[in-house]
């Protein structure tokens, strides 16, 4: 990796995802990374400065820190000399030798958990190179090879049960590795429909018979976890939540190796604090000087000087909360907000992260950006011709590359994942009915037919490593009243 990656998708219906990966190089101190995003909102749907606050953009953000997961092949998680389930199985076998040691107990555990991550990555990352394939025939021998090396994997990932199903060992440990192994079930079956899926709409060689291939080892696969009792076999006459639940913990469980610890706190409070003081000594200065100046004039305490020390007061008072704002507004364009510490697993301090948030006016917003949202007039018209209310937010990331030498030091970590989950339900509120009906004439009639109101939500991301060039994409999102309708990307006309 040489640069920043970015993927936005669809979460859910009210959630977009976005991903950041920053690359990481040991061979330096330190790298920064700055990201910066502009989402243009509709001004119809109220959402401003005095309806969304900063406490209601950061509540609506939910953001994950973990590790990127190592990149390897199928067929290398069976043969590579960091074949991770080779190092399971030594790590299975250590700690069968010493049952009591707290040490080989982690390492154990460790090396579970990876093999469960890399496993479900690479078959995730195999599944869509082979979605992406032209010709006929070699889509059909890659899915033939994906199958074949899933089933080996699989088939010795399970003959590793006898070793770690021995008397002497905590009922913990066997219990993770049932885990494990429910884990990897699920794992095949969600990529193993996904290539059934891809295949109804693909041209591939023999499709029928890898399709019906396909179907039987996913039978197979359920009546596997029936035997082995458990609880995340799809029932047709259920809701199937206990499927859902247990396919949830176990991805948290098994892809809990990877994240990191974090630690969130408000920026710039000391600077606050300091603001805050100069202001009332301003406003102090201010009154004592009056005091000062009405005693050197009026000798003895008259009505007169009483009256100046009110109104010295009141100005005092005014004059501190006027000079406090003043400060305030100017020291918040040069702070961020929040700043999150990034720990590794020994609470070392390995990185943060500083956000800020803002509304800002179109004037401000840098011409490039303007031109790259390039707003057509039906835009203008839907937005009343008063334009659209901006949020800015950036990101600057800090990594310090040289003390992530030892994370997963066994396996090629390259990157960070920065994930950020956004939820627009605050921008739902102002928005009219998802349907309203519409007419047409149809064979000598008048029909009623359905209309979908939407909404888009355009957003420009820019983002790189500092020092080196920028990145910049164009996403829109359309909206209804029900939620996120889906996600284009924009192609850049500049």
């Amino acid at each position: 990796m040489e640069n920043v990656e970015e993927s936005l998708e669809l979460h859910d219906k009210y959630q977009f995802e976005v991903k950041f990966t920053y690359p990481l190089d040991k061979t330096v101190p330190y790298t920064e990374y700055n990201v910066e995003t502009f989402m243009f909102i509709p001004n119809n749907l109220c959402v401003n400065h005095t309806t969304y606050t900063k406490d209601d953009f950061y509540s609506d953000m939910q953001k994950y820190i973990r590790l990127k997961t190592p990149t390897m092949l199928l067929k290398n998680i069976l043969n590579d000399d960091k074949s991770p389930l080779k190092a399971l199985k030594e790590a299975m076998k250590t700690l069968v030798s010493e049952p009591n040691n707290e040490l080989k107990m982690l390492d154990y555990k460790y090396h579970l958990k990876m093999f469960c991550s890399i496993f479900k990555s690479a078959l995730r990352d195999e599944t869509i190179f082979a979605e992406k394939l032209n010709d006929k025939e070699d889509a059909e021998d890659y899915i033939k090879s994906i199958i074949d090396s899933t089933e080996d994997i699989v088939k010795k990932f399970r003959d590793l049960k006898d070793i770690i199903h021995v008397p002497g060992l905590e009922n913990k440990c066997y219990a993770l590795y049932l885990f494990a192994d429910e884990f990897v079930s699920l794992s095949l079956d969600k990529y193993r429909y996904r290539m059934i899926f891809n295949l109804d709409k693909a041209e591939v060689k023999n499709k029928k018979k890898i399709r019906s291939e396909l179907i039987d080892l996913l039978s197979a696969e359920i009546e596997y976890r029936k035997s082995a009792r458990y609880n995340s076999c799809p029932d047709e006459k259920s809701d199937n939540e206990e499927l859902i639940y247990r396919e949830s913990t176990l991805k948290k469980l098994m892809g809990s190796v990877l994240f990191l610890k974090t630690q969130t706190m408000r920026e710039g409070i000391y600077i606050e604090q300091i603001v805050m003081g100069l202001a009332a000594g301003l406003a102090m200065a201010f009154a004592t000087a009056v005091a000062f100046l009405s005693q050197s004039k009026l000798e003895n305490f008259t009505f007169s000087l009483f009256m100046i020390f009110v109104i010295a007061y009141i100005f005092k008072d005014r004059m501190k909360e006027l000079t406090r704002i003043f400060f305030h507004r100017k020291i918040q364009k040069r702070l961020y907000d929040r700043k999150t510490n990034i720990y590794n697993s020994l609470n070392q301090k390995i990185g943060f992260c500083k956000e800020r948030f803002a509304f800002f006016k179109e004037k401000d917003i840098p011409e490039l950006i303007k031109k790259i949202r390039n707003k057509d007039y039906i835009t203008e018209l839907d937005n009343g011709y008063i334009g659209e209310d901006i949020i800015y937010s950036k990101r600057f990331i800090k990594i310090l590359s040289k003390k992530c030498k030892n994370l997963l030091d066994d396996f090629n970590v390259d990157g960070i994942n920065d994930i950020i989950r956004f939820n627009i339900r605050n921008f739902l509120g102002k928005m009219d009915n998802p349907t309203r009906p519409l007419f047409m004439p149809i064979e000598g009639d008048i029909k009623k037919i359905k209309g979908g109101r939407v909404y888009h939500l355009n957003m420009i991301i820019k983002y790189g490593m500092i020092n080196k060039q920028d990145i910049y994409r164009k996403f829109r999102i359309i909206l209804s009243r029900n939620g996120i309708k889906r996600i284009k990307e924009i192609p850049l006309t500049i």
